[in-house]
């Protein structure tokens, strides 16, 4: 009877020590199971990062001495001056204020007559004045053109946007551009602007105005469903929008 109550104890020890060996490993399963996968990235961070890793490579990397805590384009290098721009990659605030009025006015006329009378006197002999041969081709004509025409555009942009220096060129002038990208409402609208700029012409704020720009290169691009249907479709698209009704 002891030796059967001792091999039961045994057994019961050996199970125990089974149990404790497997409850860790299945906790351990459990954990990484919970473990969360890596979330995929969405549309807006991947333009985000994308837009990182374009502005990152257009700005050139700070190159340090071995040894030296001095940086040629450091913040502290500019401590006696303002902070308006001055070098390559200097932001800048353009102040855009710009109005174009046209008008075109044009008139053509032209006129012109003709008149033509052909009779015939003699045929075999003198025609009486009754007869239909005295008046034998009678003919008048005349025509006349008026066009009138005019043309009138007024346009205008006021807003602000923000820009860098691009390039300085050896007399001291500064080459800015400024690029702004605006999605609404199944619209999209660009702003290209570039153009050379004096450092005396920026104010205290760092500002400068359309009207200190010179060789001003202004461009506005829309795209969307206003553009579509308020200026000229293509020969295709025209068309076809005949073919379908709807």
């Amino acid at each position: 009877m002891t030796q059967r109550r001792g091999r039961r104890s045994d057994r019961c020890v050996t199970l125990c020590l089974v149990c404790l060996l497997l409850v860790p490993l299945a906790l351990g399963d459990k954990s990484k199971k919970k473990q969360p996968q890596a979330s995929k990235q969405t549309p807006p961070d991947a333009a985000l990062n994308a837009y990182i890793a374009r502005v990152r490579a257009e700005i050139p990397q700070v190159t340090r001495t071995p040894g030296s805590i001095w940086v040629d384009n450091g913040r502290m290098t500019r401590l006696s001056s303002d902070v308006r721009a001055a070098h390559i990659h200097d932001p800048i605030a353009i102040v855009v204020s710009e109005s174009l009025t046209a008008s075109t006015d044009g008139t053509v006329k032209n006129s012109r007559a003709t008149t033509a009378a052909s009779n015939v006197t003699e045929l075999l002999g003198k025609l009486t004045g009754g007869n239909a041969l005295n008046n034998l081709l009678n003919q008048s004509s005349s025509s006349g053109l008026t066009a009138q025409g005019q043309s009138v555009t007024d346009s205008s942009l006021s807003t602000t946007i923000g820009g860098e220096v691009v390039d300085e060129l050896p007399n001291g002038m500064l080459v800015i551009q400024a690029v702004r990208e605006l999605s609404f409402s199944q619209q999209t609208q660009t702003i290209k602007l570039r153009g050379l700029v004096r450092p005396e012409d920026i104010s205290n704020y760092n500002q400068v105005t359309s009207t200190s720009i010179s060789d001003l290169e202004l461009e506005v691009v829309g795209k969307g469903i206003v553009n579509d249907y308020t200026y000229r479709q293509n020969p295709v698209v025209r068309f076809l929008m005949k073919l379908l009704v709807f």
